[in-house]
């Protein structure tokens, strides 16, 4: 199956932090095209563990998250309405918004219901989340017995592609990341490896990094690498300064080991890959945070995807950079032995 498509299939699922079960058993079927030693956790967490074969070998945990942002219902109108929670949405962008409803018989689609704007005095009021409704076409008696409190609902948008070889949907935040993993264990399928890899398709990254911080916990991996997306530049964000189309971003700050940093940075310039380094003091609002923080502390890394318009509907990425992060996360694994001064 060709890279876009194997993004297609996890971005047309639906997997809200919280409720990732459906995204999980994907992840976990691709997973299994490079190792047998792959499990599902009570988490809902997919992990596949390839060992390198030298007894005492350190490990090297590879991971991107696959929730997505989305919401909860809190209510059903006795019109037949839902009264919803945003689980990591811009309510801006909101109003007139498709969206699927998980429900226990399956998955129906509701419309977050927009005042025409001749209707409405103040067209640049922001709506306020507490009185947005989804309308799903029923009456209350009938939403009544087919939702219920506590059902997720997400953004139903389906992916399709750009001109430019670019790809445009939801939830590419962060599974086009998980999908550059594959791509790298592609790269080095039957390759020797000094230092064994833990990849993690890591769930509830959205609410806080607990999952990826429970397989750090568990596994005890001394490296690991956070593969996330990161802001690409736009019209409206000039004080952005990665592009589309230029190569992953190699992080180096606050989440990312300055030494692991020049390592990942010098396997690019081996391999002739292009890349683009990003200062990050702070922060990196990625599960590095999380995973360096497990057992006796983690070296951790970030290597970002450039992406447009994050935590919307309509996500857009460029293929080759997804190509070049995989072969950069291929380039680093395949000549790390884990012999590094910290």
């Amino acid at each position: 199956m060709e890279l876009i498509d194997k993004i297609k299939k996890l971005t047309s699922e639906f997997g809200v932090s919280g409720d990732e079960k459906r995204v999980s058993a994907i992840a976990a079927e691709f997973l299994r095209e490079y190792t047998d030693q792959v499990e599902i956790d009570k988490f809902g967490n997919v992990t596949g563990f390839i060992p390198c074969g030298i007894e005492g070998a350190p490990t090297l945990m590879l991971d991107a998250h696959i929730d997505q942002i989305g919401f909860i219902v809190t209510e059903v109108t006795k019109d037949g309405f839902l009264r919803f929670m945003d689980i990591g949405v811009d309510q801006r962008m909101l109003p007139g918004s498709e969206l699927a409803v998980l429900t226990r018989d399956g998955v129906i689609r509701g419309v977050v219901g927009t005042i025409p704007s001749i209707m409405q005095p103040d067209e640049s009021a922001a709506i306020p989340l507490t009185e947005m409704t989804v309308d799903i076409g029923m009456t209350g008696e009938e939403a009544r017995k087919t939702v219920r409190v506590g059902d997720y609902m997400a953004f139903w948008n389906p992916g399709f592609e750009l001109l430019g070889d670019k790809l445009c949907s939801k939830a590419l935040d962060d599974r086009a990341c998980f999908v550059c993993i594959l791509h790298a264990l592609e790269l080095i399928r039957n390759k020797p490896l000094k230092v064994n890899l833990l990849v993690c398709a890591s769930i509830k990254e959205e609410l806080g990094g607990h999952g990826s911080m429970y397989v750090a916990y568990r596994h005890k991996p001394e490296f690991a690498i956070a593969i996330d997306v990161s802001h690409a530049k736009t019209a409206d964000a000039p004080e952005v300064t990665c592009e589309l189309g230029k190569g992953p971003i190699i992080n180096t700050g606050y989440n990312a080991r300055p030494e692991l940093f020049r390592l990942v940075k010098e396997a690019a310039d081996r391999e002739n890959i292009p890349y683009q380094p990003k200062p990050c003091p702070a922060g990196s609002g990625t599960n590095a945070w999380s995973i360096q923080l497990a057992g006796k502390g983690v070296a951790t890394m970030v290597v970002s995807l450039p992406l447009k318009y994050m935590h919307s509907p309509v996500e857009v990425l460029h293929m080759n950079d997804v190509r070049n992060t995989g072969a950069i996360i291929a380039a680093f694994a395949s000549s790390f032995d884990g012999r590094v001064e910290l």
